[in-house]
This record gives structure tokens, C-alpha cells and sequence, in this order.
């Protein structure tokens, strides 16, 4: 508590510390129009990659793509491979939906002497790829290139932690990271202990593992504590890349919505926090909102944070039409179809709205079955990889010891959610029949 209190006041006082310019738009363009005036006068390379990266930090999207590659190529003149390494990742994350810009990126990384800087780029840049390619869960053509380079394309018995974390995040994404099998999860944590190996300026693949991990661990059934514990990971991070480049006079760099991002995701897991901390998370996101345009935009067209805070909190009477409103978002994914029932379950049923509270149910059994079509996709994928993987020490010294526990868990996943889907269903219609009787008394009187 006491940790998590210090890392948000640091946060907020820093941010409001930091130049108003930075997100008031038309001090930002004037500003901008400066350093691309002063660029074309300096000659120095070193001097060029200053004022590059003022222009960078100011720019939208649509800017930084494109003075990304002015970056990456003056600081190749400036012999400052960080800024070559720092631009590469940010490219991979612009372009990760175009082979051949990712190609480019990796051909690019191969050029770069230190063996470990220019291993832990291509992991970096790879992970991106795949991570953007497998939103599309009907993909086969990721799956089918996936399955290959598991199977063929890695070392599995060797003792690079680069191809070790490489392989594992493509099994994962292989399963889907909405899966919920036993190898997922055995990959899953083997992940986390190597990433913890990793030395401090491996800081973006940190950042990108916990991202992906709080993503997964905040589904429904997930794991809220884990959730928010690798989200407060992040913004330990962010706290000491703002320190860094306070240091390196990168004045105009923001990372507000990468903050917001954070505390947006732990208000959905709310069960994992104490009041006075929804408190704290609900003030710093009013606090991005009123600095922050991007914030506000995001604000004002997706409603997650407020519905997450209603919740949180208990104000279930705003909760409701706020997540309804949630739920007409079609491009969600049954995940958050499902938790976002779950909401709405908790906040009509404290409302007393039986209409709402039954709809709600009936989703959350309906979408039950839909997650368990994906686990049982999952379990072929997990038999289709044991052979290749599991049996090796990449993840498992005793690999038989293994096997046998991974087959009894499965056994026993398989039992629980039939056992809860049964649940659910009985409890909808014990639900449904109170609701019809309560319907019929109503009439009578």
C-alpha cells in the first residue's frame, strides 16, 4: 500500500511538473515549426539527433513514423547505436502489421555489432510482429508460420535466453492469449522468471511481457492481484524512464497514455485494490484528462474508465447503462464480453433489476461456451506441441515428471468447467423461475 501510494504521488507530481506545452496544441505546433527551422541550419550529427528527437517527442503518430527513420539514420552518423536500438523498436511497433518494414527492421538489427543489444532488439522487434498478428484469432496463416518456427526455427535445447524468451512468446501467442491451458501457463511463468533475468536495459521487453501478462491475468477467472502487480511493474518503469530522460534533456517526452493505459486496466480489477486506492487511481486519470488531449479523446469515446470506476466503487446506478454501453462495442473480444457481464451481473443484482441481472446471466453461461470451443482448440494445439516442446529442457528439467502433471491438471480443467458451466445454467434457471413466478404474483394483485 504504502509502495503503490508513493509510486502514484511521484507520478502525479512529476507529470504536473512537466511543460504545459507538452500537451497544448498549439504551443506544441509553434514549437515544432522551431526545431524543424533550427534543423535545417545544424551540420553536427550529434546536434541533428538532439533536435530530432524534440521534434519526435512533440509529433502525433503520423510524425513519429516518420522521423523515426531520420532518427535511426542520423544516429547512425552520430555512431549512437541506443538511438539506432530506440528507433528500431519504436518502428516495429508503428509498422508491425507490414512484413516487409519488419524484414527491413530485422536485416537492420543483424548490422548491429553487440551480439546481445542486437539479440534482444530482434526479440523485441519478432514478439511485436507476432503479438499485433494474433488479435486475429482466425489467422492460420500466423498459426501455420508459428507451429513451423516453434518446431524447426529454435534451438530448443540451448541456453540463449533471447531464443529461449523468443519461443516461449510464440507458444504463448500460439495457444492465444486468451487461452487458459496447462502448457500456456507453464510458458506463461517460465516467461516471467526469465524475463526477471534480464538486465535493466532490457527495460523493453520487460515493459512488453508486462503488458501481455496483465492483459491475460485480467480476464475473468483470471488473476487480479497478478494483474495489477505486473501494471504497477510498468509504472515503476515509467518512473524511471522519466528520471532518465529528465537526464537526458528529452523535456518534450510523455508517457500519459501509457499511464493511463495502466491505471484504466487495474481500475477493471478492482477486487485486487483497497478503496483508498481505486481512489488514487480514479484522481490520476482525472488528472490525465484534464492535461492530456489523447487521454480526453479516449475518454470521451470509450467509456471503460468511467464504467470500471462506477463499479469499483459501487456506484451501481451509473455502472449499469455504463457498461451496456460497453457491450455494444462488437469488435470486443468473448473475454471481455464475458467479464463485462460479469459487471453488469454484480450491478444489477445490487440495483435490484432482475430484467437486467437475468440478460446478464444468460450471457455470461453463453459466453462460458464459447470460451470452452476456444480451450478445447487450445488443448489440441498444447497435444500437437508436447512432443516437440514440453519433453525438452527448454521449460521442463523432468520432462516425464511433467508430462504426467500436465495430463492429471488437464483431466481436472476439463472436469471444473463442466462442473461450472452446469452450475451456471441451473442457476439460471432456478433465476428464471423465481423471475416468472415473481411475474405472475405481480399480475394477480
Amino acid at each position: 500500500m504504502k509502495r503503490l501510494n508513493i509510486i502514484f504521488s511521484f507520478l502525479l507530481i512529476f507529470s504536473i511538473g512537466l511543460p504545459a506545452i507538452a500537451n497544448n496544441k498549439p504551443a506544441k505546433q509553434q514549437l515544432l515549426k522551431k526545431y524543424k527551422d533550427d534543423l535545417k541550419t545544424i551540420s553536427n550529427a550529434r546536434d541533428s539527433l538532439r533536435t530530432l528527437y524534440y521534434i519526435f517527442d512533440l509529433s502525433d503518430r503520423a510524425g513519429q513514423m516518420k522521423y523515426a527513420w531520420d532518427i535511426y539514420y542520423t544516429a547512425g552518423r552520430a555512431q549512437d547505436v541506443n538511438a539506432q536500438l530506440d528507433m528500431l523498436r519504436n518502428l516495429s511497433t508503428f509498422y508491425a502489421k507490414n512484413d516487409s518494414v519488419i524484414d527491413t527492421l530485422l536485416h537492420l538489427s543483424d548490422e548491429i555489432s553487440n551480439e546481445e543489444a542486437k539479440a534482444a532488439t530482434k526479440t523485441f522487434i519478432l514478439n511485436q510482429q507476432i503479438n499485433v498478428k494474433s488479435r486475429k484469432p482466425d489467422d492460420n496463416k500466423l498459426q501455420t508460420m508459428l507451429l513451423d518456427s516453434i518446431t524447426k526455427s529454435h534451438n530448443l535445447e540451448g541456453k540463449d535466453i533471447y531464443d529461449k524468451l523468443s519461443i516461449l512468446y510464440q507458444i504463448i501467442q500460439y495457444l492465444g492469449v486468451d487461452a487458459d491451458g496447462v502448457l500456456f501457463k507453464e510458458c506463461l511463468d517460465s516467461y516471467s522468471r526469465l524475463i526477471e533475468e534480464l538486465p535493466a536495459s532490457d527495460y523493453p521487453l520487460k515493459n512488453q511481457f508486462y503488458t501481455t501478462a496483465a492483459i491475460i491475468h485480467s480476464r475473468m477467472n483470471g488473476n487480479p492481484e497478478k494483474a495489477v502487480m505486473y501494471d504497477r511493474m510498468l509504472l515503476e518503469i515509467i518512473e524511471q524512464l522519466q528520471q532518465m530522460y529528465v537526464k537526458k534533456k528529452r523535456t518534450f517526452r510523455n508517457y500519459d497514455t501509457n499511464k493511463f493505459i495502466s491505471y484504466r486496466r487495474m481500475l477493471s480489477n478492482y477486487q485486487a485494490l483497497s478503496d483508498e486506492e481505486i481512489n488514487e487511481i480514479h484522481d490520476s486519470i482525472q488528472a490525465l484528462y484534464e492535461r492530456n488531449s489523447d487521454v480526453r479523446k479516449t475518454m470521451d469515446h470509450a467509456g471503460q474508465a468511467y464504467a470500471f470506476y462506477y463499479v469499483a466503487s459501487k456506484d451501481y446506478k451509473h455502472a449499469i447503462p455504463a457498461i451496456k454501453g460497453l457491450l455494444t462495442n462488437s469488435d470486443i473480444s468473448v473475454y471481455q464480453r464475458q467479464k463485462y457481464y460479469s459487471m453488469l451481473m454484480e450491478a444489477a443484482k445490487a440495483e435490484g433489476d432482475m430484467d437486467t441481472y437475468i440478460h446478464a446471466m444468460e450471457h455470461v453461461i453463453s459466453t462460458s461456451k464459447d470460451i470452452d470451443s476456444l480451450r478445447k482448440i487450445t488443448m489440441k494445439r498444447e497435444i500437437m506441441l508436447r512432443d516437440s516442446v514440453i519433453s525438452r529442457p527448454l521449460l521442463y528439467p523432468d520432462s516425464q515428471h511433467h508430462q504426467n502433471e500436465i495430463s492429471r491438471r488437464t483431466t481436472g480443467s476439463q472436469i471444473s468447467w463442466i462442473i461450472v458451466s452446469s452450475v451456471l445454467a441451473l442457476l439460471l434457471i432456478i433465476y428464471a423461475a423465481l423471475y416468472v413466478r415473481l411475474r405472475l404474483n405481480k399480475s394477480s394483485h
